[in-house]
């Protein structure tokens, strides 16, 4: 906390709650009886994957068949997948792999420690949703890029005609307000959600940091701008 004057800190002391703390010191704001937004679980959720899949286990979310291997016991994998299948390492930055062969297996189990693996699944629909201060404030269509992990988001309107359908099963208000009620269960306050949704149901594959912006069917909303105005309305 050097950075910061003995006013500052006094400031950070007295203050209701802190806004946007680094991820440095958001743990100490918290030790210290501080809240904060993002909370110091949601700075946790958006870096690590491996505290993803532990939380969807834990709380036996919609998810696909996932399993956490570590060392000797990479060599099992086998037993309980089979290709393709998707390979992840701990940490969110580390992308995802879609692996079809022993070889490639072999590859990223050496590079990734614990290795996570999960089934492939072809869903009919993706969707991100954003969430601010546990709220779905926009739901976007994602379509898989021409670049690995490149995501094309075009925004859902409900009244859209292309949007009826499996669309509007992710426009529901049950799958919102479940995840806005587990979100809440863990204090998630600002994340981004990606689900997929089939005909025989939906899935979260996983959490992600929220955009600064993206599109809605009346323009572009901004991240920072929806914050301010929850805060000047007092509903923050």
């Amino acid at each position: 906390m050097g950075d910061y004057s003995p006013g500052q800190r006094r400031m950070l002391l007295s203050a209701g709650r802190v806004l946007f703390p680094t991820p440095r010191f958001v743990r100490i704001l918290q030790a210290a009886g501080k809240k904060t937004f993002p909370s110091a679980f949601a700075y946790s959720v958006q870096k690590s994957r491996l505290i993803q899949e532990v939380l969807f286990q834990f709380l036996n979310c919609p998810h696909p068949l996932t399993r956490i291997y570590y060392g000797r016991q990479k060599s099992s994998i086998l037993e309980n997948f089979s290709f393709p299948l998707r390979a992840m390492g701990p940490r969110m930055q580390d992308g995802a792999r879609l692996v079809s062969n022993s070889g490639d297996l072999r590859d990223v189990s050496r590079m990734c420690n614990p290795l996570i693996i999960q089934e492939s699944l072809d869903y009919d629909e993706r969707f991100r949703l954003v969430f601010v201060n546990y709220e779905c404030a926009g739901v976007i269509r994602t379509v898989p890029g021409e670049m690995q992990n490149e995501l094309d988001c075009r925004a859902v309107s409900r009244s859209s005609r292309e949007n009826r359908g499996i669309a509007q099963e992710c426009l529901d208000r049950e799958i919102v307000s479940w995840l806005e009620k587990m979100l809440k269960s863990v204090q998630i306050d600002d994340i981004a959600v990606e689900i997929g949704v089939a005909r025989h149901g939906w899935h979260l594959i996983e959490l992600t940091r929220p955009p600064v912006s993206w599109p809605a069917p009346g323009g572009v909303t901004g991240r920072f701008r929806l914050i301010s105005r929850l805060i000047e309305s007092k509903k923050f």
